[in-house]
C-alpha cells in the first residue's frame, strides 16, 4: 500500500513538472502601447515565436496591468475586443485578421509599392516573394500579385542594400512596404540577426545583374567615378585598358550598349583615366544590367543595356550633401516642397588640374619590302616624353517629383554637362622633328518626363518623355620636319564636329493575372537627327546631315509555370521609316529552379539598332568613332543574335554563376581615308563574340568579397582583308580576372581590388599578321574610409591609392600614329592610371 500510494505521488510530481515545463505565468504591465511593440516585448522576455503584420498591429493600442497562467491566455486577453485572430503553428503564435462573415473569395490581390523607409524613395525593381512564387516591381516599386485564394501568404520584400520585409498576409491588400537602409549613418545603432541584400544580385536571370550602388563609394577611386568603377568590376564588362567612352560588355563595340539615365540617353563625356563618370554618383538609385539576352521591353542597341534610376528626392527635410577630392567639388540639395512633392539639385565641377606630367611613349615603325626588312628609319630605342594635359569638367542635375493618390506619380529629370580635354606632344625621332596636337570638346544635355497611373483593376501606365543631345568637336594637327631634304615635310590637320540627339516618346501598360502571371504591352516613337562634318586639310573628308525615325511597339508575357519554372515570351516590331523596312526582333527566356538557391537560365533574341558609332580609319592607320544614322546607301542597320545560357547557386551569402554565350553581329560600318591598296569609302563587316563569365562572391557579416573571370574572343570580318579570314578586333580581351574585397570593423570601411587582363592585339591592314602589344593589363587599388558624426552631421573621411604598384598600363584606344614621312610612322600612346593616392571628405546635414 505504501509502496502503490509513493508511485501515485511520484506520478502527480511528474505531471506537475511537465505541466510547469509546458507553461509559464506572463506578467504584463504597459499602458497605450502598440500592439506590436507589446508582441516584440514578448519575443525577449519569454522567447515566445510569432508571425503577424506589423504595421497592421502597431494601429491598435493596449493596457494591461496584470498576470496570466499562460501564453495562450495572455494572447487572448490582449486580441479581445480586436478584429483579430489567434492561430498556432507548431511553436509560432499567428496573429491575422478576423475574417469576415461573407462568402469565401476565390482569389487574393496583394498590391502594393516599396519605398525606402526614411525617403520615402521608390525602389525599383524590388523583389517579392509570395509562397514561394517571385516577381518583381516596376521601376518605381508598384508591384500587383492575384493568388488563388489560401489561408496565408507568406510575403518577403528584399532590395539590395536593405533589411528583408517579412510579413504574413491574409487577404487582399493594396498598401505601401518601408525597407530599411542596410548602411546606417549612426553608429550607435546595431541591427543584427535578419539577413539583408548587400552587393549584386546574379543568376536570377539570363544575362542580368542588378547592383547594389550604395556599397560603391566605398570601393577605391575618387568618388566621383564611383558608378562605373563598381560597373567594371562585374564579369563581362571590360576594365583593362581603362576604356573611358563607353562601357563595352560581351564582346560589344563601342556605342552597341546602352546607357540611360532616368529614361534619356547617355551618350557619354570623356571621362579620362576613370576619374569622373558622366553619371553623379549622388543621383543614383538603382543600377540594372543587362549584358544580352534581354526582353522586349528594352530595344534599339545590339549591345548590353544599363538602366540607372535616379533619386526622386525626399518628403521629409531639406538635405545637403558636399563632397571634396583630390580634384573636383560635388554637391547636392534636397528640398520638400510639400507633402507630396520635392525637388533636388546637383553639381559637380573640376577645381584643380585632373594630370599631372604625363608619359607619352614613342615606338618606331619598321621599313618593309616583299624582301623584308632593308632599312629602319632609327634605331630601336624607346623615346618618352611628358605632356601635360589641360582637363574641365562640370555637370549638373536637377529633377522634381510629386507623388499623387494610389501611386500615381510625375517626375521631371533635366541633366547638362561638358568637358575639354588637350594636349601638345613632340619629340624627335632619329633625323626627323614631329609635334601632334589633340584638342576636344563635349557637351550632353538630356531630360525626361515620366508618368505613372495606376487603375483600379491594380494595372499600371506608364508614359514617358525624353530627349537627349550630344555633340563633340576635335581637332588633331600633325607636323614632321626633316633635317635631309630628301626627306618632305608633312602637315595634317583635321577638324571634326559630330552632334546627335534623340527624342523618344513611350506608353507602356502592364496587367497582371493569377498566380503571377504579368502581360506588358507598350508602343512608341523614336527618331535620331545626326550631323558629321570631317575636315581633312581644309578638304571635307565626310558631310552627313540625316534624321531616322522609328515607331516600334512590343509585347512581353511572364507566364509562371508551376514553382519552378519562369517563361517570358516577347516579340518587338520596329518600323524603320526613312528605311520604309519593318524589323521584327522576338524573345524568349526562361528560369528553372529545381530546389531554393540553384537557378537555370537561358535566352535568346534578336536585336537591331539604327543609330551607331561608325569607325573612320585614317592614312596614319587610326582609328576614330562618329555617331551616324543607318540609311539606305552606306550605312547598313546592325543586327545581332544573342544566345546565352547559365546556371547559378545563391544560399547563405554564398553566390557562384558561370554565364556563356554566343552573339553574332552584322552591319559593322568601317570608313577608310584610303591606301594604296584599300580605296576610299564605307566598308560592311560582321562579328561574332562568345565568352564565359565565372562570378564567386561571400558575404559574411559586414564583410564581402568576389572574384570573376571572363573568358572571351571576339572576332572581325571585312571584305578589304587580304585573306577570307576573321580577325581579332580591337577590343579582343581573352582573358579578365578581377578580385574585389570589403572589410567593415565598427566605423572603418577597408576596400582593395585588382584587375588583370591579358592584353590587346592590333593588326596591320596591309598584311596578314597580328600586331601584338604584348603587354598585360595589372591595376591593384586599395581605400580606407571612416565614418563618423559629429554632432547632427554625417560625415566621412576617405583616401585611395590607385595602381598602388605603379604597373605600367596601356590605355585603351589611346593609340596614335604621327606620320613623320610618305612611309613611315611613330607610334604616340598615352599611359593609364599610374600610382595616385586620392583623398575625400563628405558631409552630408
Amino acid at each position: 500500500m505504501a509502496k502503490r500510494t509513493m508511485m501515485v505521488v511520484l506520478f502527480f510530481l511528474c505531471l506537475t513538472q511537465v505541466i510547469a515545463q509546458t507553461t509559464q505565468k506572463i506578467k504584463l504591465d504597459v499602458r497605450k502601447a502598440s500592439l506590436s511593440q507589446v508582441l516584440l516585448d514578448l519575443k525577449e522576455t519569454y522567447g515566445l515565436q510569432f508571425a503577424f503584420d506589423n504595421d497592421l498591429l502597431s494601429q491598435y493600442s493596449v493596457s494591461v496591468n496584470r498576470s496570466f497562467q499562460s501564453e495562450n491566455e495572455a494572447l487572448l486577453y490582449l486580441l479581445r475586443n480586436l478584429p483579430l485572430d489567434l492561430e498556432k503553428s507548431g511553436e509560432v503564435f499567428l496573429i491575422i485578421p478576423r475574417k469576415p462573415n461573407e462568402p469565401k473569395a476565390s482569389f487574393t490581390q496583394i498590391s502594393g509599392q516599396v519605398l525606402e523607409a526614411k525617403t520615402y524613395e521608390p525602389l525599383p525593381y524590388s523583389y517579392i516573394l509570395i509562397n514561394r512564387r517571385s516577381i518583381q516591381s516596376d521601376q518605381q516599386g508598384n508591384f500587383n500579385y492575384i493568388a488563388s485564394a489560401d489561408s496565408s501568404y507568406n510575403l518577403q520584400i528584399s532590395h539590395l542594400g536593405y533589411f528583408i520585409y517579412d510579413t504574413i498576409v491574409n487577404q487582399s491588400l493594396n498598401r505601401r512596404f518601408f525597407l530599411t537602409p542596410r548602411i546606417e549613418s549612426i553608429k550607435e545603432v546595431q541591427i543584427i540577426s535578419n539577413p539583408i541584400e548587400k552587393s549584386t544580385l546574379i543568376g536570377d536571370r539570363a544575362g542580368r545583374m542588378k547592383i547594389n550602388h550604395q556599397i560603391a563609394p566605398i570601393l577605391p577611386g575618387h568618388g566621383d567615378n564611383s558608378v562605373f568603377n563598381l560597373l567594371r568590376l562585374m564579369p563581362g564588362i571590360l576594365a583593362a585598358g581603362e576604356q573611358s567612352n563607353d562601357l563595352l560588355i560581351w564582346g560589344a563595340y563601342e556605342s552597341h550598349s546602352k546607357i540611360q539615365f532616368d529614361g534619356f540617353t547617355v551618350f557619354g563625356l570623356k571621362n579620362f583615366n576613370d576619374n569622373i563618370s558622366v553619371v553623379n554618383p549622388f543621383m543614383v538609385k538603382n543600377i540594372e544590367v543587362m549584358k544580352g539576352g534581354y526582353e522586349a521591353r528594352y530595344g534599339g542597341r545590339v549591345g548590353g543595356i544599363v538602366d540607372i534610376e535616379g533619386k526622386d528626392g525626399t518628403l521629409l527635410k531639406p538635405t545637403f550633401s558636399f563632397v571634396i577630392n583630390s580634384t573636383t567639388v560635388n554637391s547636392m540639395l534636397l528640398v520638400p516642397l510639400s507633402k507630396r512633392s520635392s525637388i533636388m539639385g546637383a553639381y559637380r565641377q573640376t577645381y584643380y588640374q585632373l594630370y599631372s606630367p604625363t608619359a607619352i611613349n614613342l615606338f618606331e615603325k619598321e621599313i618593309t619590302t616583299g624582301k623584308g626588312v632593308f632599312w629602319r628609319l632609327w634605331t630601336n630605342r624607346l623615346e618618352d616624353r611628358e605632356v601635360v594635359p589641360d582637363f574641365v569638367f562640370r555637370d549638373a542635375n536637377l529633377k522634381y517629383s510629386f507623388k499623387g493618390d494610389k501611386g500615381s506619380r510625375f517626375a521631371l529629370s533635366l541633366y547638362a554637362g561638358g568637358d575639354q580635354f588637350s594636349y601638345d606632344a613632340g619629340g624627335q625621332a632619329g633625323q626627323v622633328f614631329f609635334s601632334r596636337t589633340e584638342k576636344e570638346k563635349n557637351k550632353q544635355l538630356g531630360g525626361s518626363m515620366q508618368f505613372s497611373r495606376h487603375w483600379s483593376d491594380n494595372s499600371i501606365t506608364h508614359f514617358s518623355l525624353s530627349y537627349s543631345a550630344f555633340e563633340q568637336k576635335s581637332f588633331e594637327q600633325d607636323t614632321s620636319n626633316s633635317v635631309h631634304k630628301f626627306i618632305q615635310d608633312i602637315n595634317q590637320v583635321i577638324n571634326t564636329d559630330n552632334a546627335v540627339d534623340e527624342v523618344t516618346l513611350k506608353a507602356e501598360h502592364t496587367l497582371s493575372f493569377n498566380d503571377g502571371h504579368k502581360l506588358i504591352l507598350g508602343a512608341g516613337t523614336e527618331n535620331n537627327h545626326v550631323k558629321l562634318l570631317r575636315n581633312w586639310n581644309n578638304k571635307v573628308a565626310m558631310d552627313v546631315n540625316s534624321n531616322s525615325s522609328r515607331v516600334f511597339v512590343f509585347g512581353q508575357d511572364e507566364l509562371p509555370l508551376g514553382e519552378m519554372l519562369d517563361i517570358k515570351t516577347g516579340l518587338r516590331i520596329v518600323y524603320a521609316g526613312d528605311l520604309n523596312e519593318v524589323f521584327f526582333e522576338p524573345r524568349i527566356s526562361g528560369s528553372l529552379t529545381p530546389y531554393e538557391g540553384f537557378k537555370v537560365n537561358a535566352s535568346w533574341g534578336l536585336y537591331n539598332q539604327f543609330l551607331s558609332k561608325t569607325s573612320v580609319v585614317d592614312s596614319s592607320a587610326n582609328m576614330a568613332y562618329f555617331w551616324i544614322n543607318a540609311d539606305k546607301n552606306n550605312i547598313s542597320v546592325l543586327s545581332a543574335e544573342h544566345k546565352v545560357v547559365g546556371v547559378s547557386f545563391n544560399k547563405d551569402g554564398l553566390t557562384v554563376s558561370a554565364e556563356a554565350y554566343f552573339k553574332t553581329t552584322d552591319g559593322l560600318n568601317r570608313y577608310f581615308v584610303g591606301t594604296k591598296r584599300i580605296e576610299e569609302g564605307y566598308y560592311s563587316g560582321d562579328a561574332r563574340a562568345k565568352g564565359l563569365d565565372i562570378f564567386v562572391k561571400k558575404e559574411y557579416k559586414r564583410h564581402m568579397a568576389w572574384i570573376s573571370y571572363t573568358l572571351s574572343k571576339t572576332e572581325e570580318h571585312f571584305p578589304f582583308y587580304l585573306n577570307d579570314v576573321y580577325k581579332l578586333a580591337p577590343h579582343h580581351q581573352k582573358h579578365e580576372l578581377k578580385f574585389a574585397g570589403v572589410f567593415n570593423y565598427k566605423s572603418f570601411y577597408f576596400s582593395a581590388n585588382y584587375i588583370y587582363g591579358s592584353g590587346f592585339a592590333r593588326f596591320n591592314f596591309e598584311r596578314n599578321d597580328d600586331t601584338s602589344l604584348n603587354q598585360p593589363y595589372k591595376r591593384l587599388d586599395t581605400s580606407l574610409v571612416y565614418k563618423f558624426k559629429p554632432g547632427k552631421v554625417r560625415a566621412e573621411a576617405g583616401i585611395s591609392i590607385l595602381n598602388v604598384f605603379n604597373t605600367n598600363n596601356i590605355k585603351y584606344a589611346n593609340i596614335v600614329g604621327t606620320t613623320v614621312d610618305d612611309i613611315s610612322l611613330v607610334g604616340i600612346y598615352a599611359d593609364a592610371v599610374s600610382f595616385t593616392p586620392t583623398l575625400f571628405f563628405k558631409i552630408e546635414l
